[in-house]
């Protein structure tokens, strides 16, 4: 789409998704805000009833044209031309306890395990993840060790590469290092942590094919109010590669990996924008087709009133009372 004024949201990039295909974009001056795509849905509407073009100059219009050359006028939510909502992100501007700080504790706190199918997964933190079988309490057959502690993600390096993904994510992760060797691979297993307040993506590969024996985990934390400490799931995205996400309740004061509120879509809403004599020929088609409608309703009432009339003209007459003949008395 083209437009010609442009407020600077990355919203329009949103409308340019709703609108599909065949709308180029052209002269907006929109920053790219990853935080409000992550946050903020956004809902087109397109109203049947057209606006005089121009009329509208307020920051929160936008003039667009399909390519069919029809000119629309949009109107963006707030959310869109305002600050972005939530808490500041810059980590400079947080006085708190730092995210390695708030998951102290769970290096003095029980392991998590998690039993999967036939495997039980074991996460010491800060120390190990480990992977065997249970039989009735008790461990049978070999352990597996899926890592060892190598390194957690620092929040306070400005130039890592991932903070903006962890930002939008919302998880804190650690990573765990040579594990049992991996049959499959040849190479130690590796794992990932990550500790966070929902679902991260982990759709790809179903976690099988654990036979192997070099193990490197990655666990990611995610804040989940009230839910304690956890392993909410374990993935296997490549082979003898795993990622285990933790949820706690220790990270939801940070302002980095507090969940985002449940924001409903913003609406877009746009209406056909129409040059003068073309809002003239559509205001003269709408007092026409009143004019026909009211046409149409008064004709309906006079066709009511006739069989109204028409019904009541071949009601049979009143039956006089008994003893008379023409209703007067005896």
């Amino acid at each position: 789409m083209a437009a010609r004024r442009g407020p600077g949201p990355v919203a329009l990039l949103a409308l340019l998704a709703l609108l599909g295909p065949g709308w180029p974009l052209r002269g907006a001056r929109a920053a790219l805000n990853l935080q409000e795509l992550s946050e903020l849905k956004y809902g087109l509407e397109i109203l049947a009833e057209p606006v005089l073009a121009g009329q509208h100059q307020a920051e929160d219009v936008v003039t667009v044209a399909s390519r069919f050359k029809q000119r629309y006028e949009c109107r963006l939510p707030p959310a869109a031309v305002g600050p972005p909502p939530g808490p500041p992100r810059d980590p400079r501007l947080y006085n708190g306890s730092g995210v390695a700080e708030l998951l102290r504790p769970l290096g003095t706190a029980p392991c998590l395990l998690k039993t999967k199918d036939w495997w039980t997964y074991e996460f010491c933190y800060g120390r190990h993840i480990q992977q065997y079988h249970l039989e009735e309490s008790e461990i049978k057959g070999d352990i597996l060790v899926l890592g060892y502690y190598q390194s957690a993600f620092d929040w306070d390096d400005e130039t890592a590469k991932a903070s903006k993904q962890h930002q939008l994510r919302r998880y804190h992760s650690q990573s765990y290092v040579n594990g049992s060797r991996c049959d499959l691979t040849g190479r130690a297993r590796e794992a990932e942590v990550r500790v966070s307040e929902g679902d991260t993506g982990w759709h790809q590969g179903a976690p099988g094919g654990w036979q192997g024996v070099t193990r490197g985990p990655s666990p990611q934390f995610l804040c989940e109010e009230g839910a304690g400490d956890y392993i909410a799931r374990v993935d296997e995205p490549q082979s003898c590669s795993y990622v285990l996400t933790v949820h706690t309740t220790r990270i939801c004061h940070h302002p980095f990996l507090r969940p985002s509120p449940g924001l409903a879509p913003q609406p877009i809403r746009c209406q056909p924008a129409l040059s003068p004599a073309q809002y003239v020929q559509y205001v003269r088609a709408q007092v026409s087709d009143t004019k026909r409608k009211v046409e149409e309703i008064s004709e309906e009432l006079r066709t009511l009133d006739t069989r109204l009339w028409s019904d009541r003209d071949s009601e049979p007459p009143l039956q006089s009372p008994e003893g008379t003949q023409d209703g007067t008395a005896p």
